[in-house]
């Protein structure tokens, strides 16, 4: 019996390695983008993959985004839904256009809520587990996320002030942290003068 678990085990890791290496090899340019990103915050190398059909920015178990742990650590990739995916690229594509609006001047919050989650997604691959820190965490991004995907600074602090105002309401409770605040336990910057 145990030399079936172990030989199960072994097929699992390398069917893990090697799906892993197949994402990586078959990313599209966007997500070559959005994998670049999402390193930066994860401070490693990773992947984001974009999945699913529709445009929607939820599948059909509530999530944008998920990142699978493994033997208590993050693997190597993330996966978006395409609606976020989709979402993210028109944001970049409206933006080279030309800065018209201070917030996105079409759909502000989907384009908050997707730039929360490759954030979101992101801390989880840096092996942030607990949804609230990790949430605190993503809204703490959006500036930057938003400046990677070619946004003013102006922009950029006017995406992350609405998305601090918006999201957290939108979110399950386990996603909210009354430490999640500028001097908080999760103020990823305290001696900073800029929240989120």
């Amino acid at each position: 019996m145990r030399s079936l678990a172990f030989v199960l085990l072994a097929l699992l890791t390398v069917l893990t390695v090697l799906l892993h290496r197949g994402a990586s090899a078959a990313a599209k340019p966007g997500d070559l983008r959005l994998s670049a990103i999402a390193s930066e915050l994860a401070r490693r190398q990773v992947t984001i993959r974009c999945e699913g059909l529709s445009g929607a920015l939820t599948g059909v178990r509530g999530e944008s985004g998920r990142t699978e742990f493994i033997g208590g650590k993050p693997v190597s990739v993330s996966y978006l839904q395409e609606g976020i995916c989709q979402t993210l690229h028109a944001y970049t594509r409206a933006l080279k256009a030309g800065p018209s609006c201070l917030l996105p001047c079409e759909h502000p919050l989907e384009i908050a809520w997707s730039v929360n989650t490759i954030a979101h997604e992101s801390y989880h691959l840096a092996d942030v587990r607990n949804e609230a820190q990790t949430q605190c965490y993503a809204l703490q991004a959006i500036d930057f996320v938003a400046r990677r995907l070619g946004a003013s600074p102006d922009q950029a602090r006017a995406l992350a002030s609405f998305s601090f105002d918006q999201l957290p309401r939108r979110m399950p409770p386990e996603y909210s942290s009354p430490e999640c605040h500028d001097g908080g336990a999760y103020d990823l910057r305290p001696n900073g003068a800029v929240w989120p």
